[in-house]
Formats: structure tokens, C-alpha cells, sequence
């Protein structure tokens, strides 16, 4: 009976150390890609479907890269161990200080779909997925358009949206839900 209830226990132990280092983080950075293709601009969903997340022994989970619907980008999840966690965890944050899970967008125009650097003009014809505001551009920044709402440039998210989200909290408010969603369910 008692070696029954101590194996119960290692069993417990060893589900509950995979969870805390590899599936929570796992599903937040799932869940930041998600919110990310849903913030960010949709303008033919070439840039949401470029999402990628890289994990800590070199695997990856690609989106695919193509003009369409948004498509989530799931991760394989194998049945980690306990062992199989903290060995990862000791190799990875602890004797490299190498971060676990890398989320990056590998779209050639990412950039300017982050706000991070001014862009050419977009192309008009393309029709845009989500409800677009019209304008004039007064920069070469995406989205940063003329007050009056004319001219033939278009925006399909906010101004900055990308760092609105990292420093206004979705980034942390994601990894806390799914990090006590985790913990919750063991």
C-alpha cells in the first residue's frame, strides 16, 4: 500500500516538473502567437501565418508562410518526463543561459508589419482580411495614416501594435494564463 502511494507520488512529481518547465511555457508561447496573429495586420495573412516557435533542442513549429485564413501554429508535444524537464531546463537556462522557447516572425516584411522600420507602399489590389482603415500616409511607417481618412494607403491594425502588446501586458497576462492553467491542471 505504501509502495503504491510512494509511486503515485513519483509519478505526480515527475508530470507536475514536465509541466512547470516545458508545457506551460510551450502553450504561452502557442498563445502569444495566436494573440499576435490577432492583433498584428492581416492584410493578405501572409505576415500572421509566418509565426514560428523555436524550442529548446532546436525543434521548431513553423506557421506556413502563406496569404490566407490565420492558422495557429501548434507545437509537437511530447510526453515530456520530469528527468526529460530538468535536464533540459539545467541545459538550456542554466549552463548556457539560452532562453527556452523563441518566438519570431519570418515573414521577408516583418519588420514593417511591427513598426519597427519604414516601409515601400503596399500594393492596393490586394484585398485585406480584416476591416481596414483608409488614408494618406504621412510617413513611411505602416498604418501611420493622414487624419481625413484619404489617399489609397491602408491600415489593418494600430500604430505600434506590436510593441503596444509586448510592454502593455498581453505577453505577461499570456504566460500567466497559461502557466497557471498548467499548474491548475496537475
Amino acid at each position: 500500500m505504501l509502495i503504491d502511494q510512494l509511486q503515485k507520488a513519483i509519478k505526480d512529481i515527475d508530470r507536475f516538473a514536465a509541466s512547470a518547465t516545458q508545457i506551460g511555457p510551450l502553450k504561452a508561447a502557442e498563445r502569444i502567437i495566436t494573440e499576435l496573429q490577432y492583433a498584428g495586420p492581416a492584410w493578405s495573412g501572409q505576415f500572421g501565418n509566418s509565426w514560428q516557435i523555436e524550442g529548446p533542442q532546436g525543434q521548431a513549429a513553423r506557421g506556413t508562410g502563406a496569404a490566407g485564413q490565420l492558422q495557429p501554429v501548434k507545437f509537437t508535444q511530447g510526453p515530456f518526463t520530469g528527468r526529460q524537464a530538468f535536464s533540459t531546463a539545467f541545459r538550456t537556462a542554466l549552463s548556457t543561459n539560452k532562453i527556452v522557447f523563441t518566438i519570431s516572425n519570418f515573414s521577408s516584411h516583418a519588420d514593417e508589419a511591427r513598426d519597427l522600420k519604414e516601409s515601400v507602399y503596399i500594393d492596393p489590389r490586394i484585398s485585406p482580411i480584416k476591416p481596414i482603415e483608409r488614408g494618406e500616409r504621412r510617413s513611411g511607417i505602416r498604418g501611420d495614416l493622414s487624419v481625413d481618412g484619404t489617399g489609397p494607403n491602408r491600415r489593418t491594425a494600430p500604430l505600434d501594435w506590436y510593441a503596444t502588446y509586448l510592454r502593455g501586458g498581453g505577453l505577461d497576462r499570456a504566460v500567466k494564463i497559461e502557466m497557471d492553467t498548467e499548474l491548475g491542471r496537475i
